[in-house]
């Protein structure tokens, strides 16, 4: 060289280490693949497991779910027909010859009403023993008496009461209560009634009445009303 100076250029081999490297990479990829398998079947086998535990704890669980509706089914079946049977007997008391008419009328109450046949049973029942005891005769008190249960029905649908309720309001104005009904504008007053009279041709005053006619006056103003 012209400035004196001699310069080695020293060339490794490389071949050897890069093998080495590449060799290396490859076994960390083999034996990451292996920890992946094995991971992957550790879980599969674990939700297996949990799968099959929970498919067990769904089922019992069903099963009792199932069981207590059951039960509950049966008890509420049991009560209906027992409440179904009590009722039964007061209209049997009650009607005496004419209870099949009222069983006939109770079960269409249902389509006709919305009425269950023991709700049915329960108001005409109710209103036919009180209005017996008042001295209506038996041939009016079937009349009447399923007169007023549809009603009782038909006010709950407009008013939008409940059966029971709508009934409890019909049967206390029937019994001579006047604030029930007022609260739907059905007003009870002894003047209402005489003047209502007057127009059915009755001059008797309402003082003057006996409690069946007081009774059977009250009935027809509320149809009417």
């Amino acid at each position: 060289m012209a400035d004196g100076r001699v310069v080695f250029e020293v060339v490794g081999d490389d071949k050897g280490i890069n093998q080495t490297i590449r060799n290396v990479t490859q076994n960390i990829e083999k034996e990451s693949k292996k920890w992946d398998r094995a991971a992957g079947d550790a879980a599969g086998e674990s939700a297996d497991a949990w799968g099959a535990a929970a498919g067990k704890i769904v089922g019992a669980l069903s099963a009792a779910g199932v069981a207590s509706i059951m039960m509950k089914w049966g008890k509420a079946a049991i009560q209906a027909a027992s409440d179904l049977q009590e009722v039964q007997n007061v209209v049997d008391v009650t009607f005496g010859a004419g209870a099949g008419k009222i069983d006939a009328w109770a079960k269409a109450a249902g389509k006709a009403f919305g009425l269950t046949e023991t709700q049915a049973k329960k108001y005409t029942s109710t209103l036919g023993a009180m209005m017996k005891s008042q001295g209506i005769a038996d041939d009016q008190i079937l009349e009447m008496s399923t007169d007023l249960a549809g009603l009782a029905a038909d006010m709950a649908s407009f008013y939008n009461l409940s059966f029971d309720e709508a009934f409890q309001k019909l049967r206390s104005g029937i019994s001579g209560e006047t604030e029930p009904l007022k609260q739907l504008g059905v007003n009870m007053s002894v003047v209402n009634l005489e003047a209502f009279a007057m127009e059915q041709g009755i001059t008797k005053a309402f003082s003057a009445m006996s409690q069946g006619e007081q009774t059977a006056l009250r009935y027809q103003y509320i149809m009417k009303a």
